[in-house]
């Protein structure tokens, strides 16, 4: 198989031979950056650190959805707390460790659900877990 030398799109008479300054200052000022290439590079790194930012703000962002669910398992977790409790004063156990779980409930942060009868309903759970909190205490003379 032979390989033939090929030819531009261009004939041989129109193409114009530059001298080698000619050809030696077209390839160096093929190697220096353009204006708007270095204008494109600073305006990469603005639109890098503001997708990170928006990443971070996304992060930051509660999902509603989430947040209510979060404060429902906290409201679970303090029922739960009080049915233990009742059920070591009928067998005769000692509730000090319920106790100290309820107390630990109560005292955790509470997060805001934005929902007004769960709020209501967080708040009655949140009384009566800290009125037998201080019925144990009176009981007990802690």
């Amino acid at each position: 198989m032979r390989i033939e030398k090929t030819r531009s799109g261009q004939s041989a008479g129109s193409v114009k031979r530059s001298g080698a300054s000619g050809d030696r200052a077209a390839f160096s000022s093929a190697l220096e950056p353009a204006a708007p290439a270095v204008s494109t590079q600073s305006a990469a790194g603005l639109v890098g650190v503001s997708s990170v930012a928006a990443v971070m703000a996304l992060q930051g962002a509660e999902d509603p959805l989430e947040k209510r669910k979060r404060v429902a398992r906290r409201g679970r977790q303090m029922l739960e707390s009080l049915d233990q409790l009742k059920l070591d004063l009928l067998d005769g156990r000692d509730t000090e460790a319920t106790l100290t779980r309820m107390k630990t409930l109560i005292e955790s942060a509470r997060e805001q659900s934005d929902d007004p009868s769960l709020e209501s309903l967080i708040d009655q759970i949140e009384l009566r877990v800290e009125v037998e909190i201080a019925k144990r205490k009176s009981v007990h003379g802690n």
